[in-house]
């Protein structure tokens, strides 16, 4: 049976370009002593797998995410949703070069240092970060959900989407995007939409803050 124990280390990767690697930096990890919790071990059979890996990032004992950056994994849908979790959660995130090419310069800008292993100093830093505990540092991620018959306004989100990303997808800096029209129009539901956008959420890396006024501000 696998291993259902949470761990302290998530492992984040790509099968496509870093299964391997990713093997081996578990391995790695463990033989230093620390506990490591990565799919290809920790996933049970019979069970829903993106919620065991939820329960996992979202579990107390685990204060490290440990991200493999390949070519795939900047591309995967499913890491993208691993690293919004971690950082919702506040976990610490560490971000390791992995096999193939990988332009630096299109990196997330919130990532920071990437470690290269295979330079020993950098390897041993990782280490000793792993090794000491963890200081949260939440994304907050406040907007609601969306109604459960929302029907998307592709005109309307997409122009309003281009207002707040610039032309790499990143964030516009010093912007203030307003929502003008009559009460009942879905001026509230679109906002809803935009901030549930996962290229929202990649660019504005820091969090999404949601607050409602109403007519008369207190």
């Amino acid at each position: 049976m696998a291993n259902s124990h949470p761990g302290r280390i998530f492992v984040s990767y790509s099968r496509r370009d870093g299964a391997a690697f990713a093997r081996d930096l578990r391995i790695m990890l463990e033989k230093e002593g620390l506990s490591v919790w990565q799919d290809v071990v920790a996933l049970e059979g019979g069970q829903d797998w993106w919620s065991q890996i939820e329960n996992a990032l979202r579990s107390k004992e685990l204060q490290h995410f440990v991200l493999v950056v390949t070519t795939a994994a900047l591309e995967s849908g499913v890491v993208k949703q691993e690293i919004r979790l971690a950082r919702q959660e506040g976990k610490s995130v560490s971000p390791i070069g992995g096999p193939g090419v990988v332009d630096l310069n299109k990196l997330p800008r919130w990532l920071g240092h990437v470690y290269d292993l295979d330079l020993p100093e950098q390897k041993t830093a990782l280490i000793a970060k792993l090794q000491r505990e963890a200081e949260p540092r939440r994304a907050p991620m406040m907007a609601p959900e969306l109604p459960p018959d929302f029907i998307a306004r592709p005109a309307e989100f997409d122009a309003l989407k281009r207002r707040l990303l610039d032309p790499e997808g990143a964030s516009v800096t010093g912007i203030t995007a307003a929502l003008r029209g009559a009460g009942g129009y879905g001026k509230t539901t679109l906002a809803k939409a935009l901030a549930r956008d996962p290229d929202i959420q990649d660019a504005y890396f820091d969090g999404i803050l949601w607050a409602e006024l109403g007519e008369k501000p207190g």
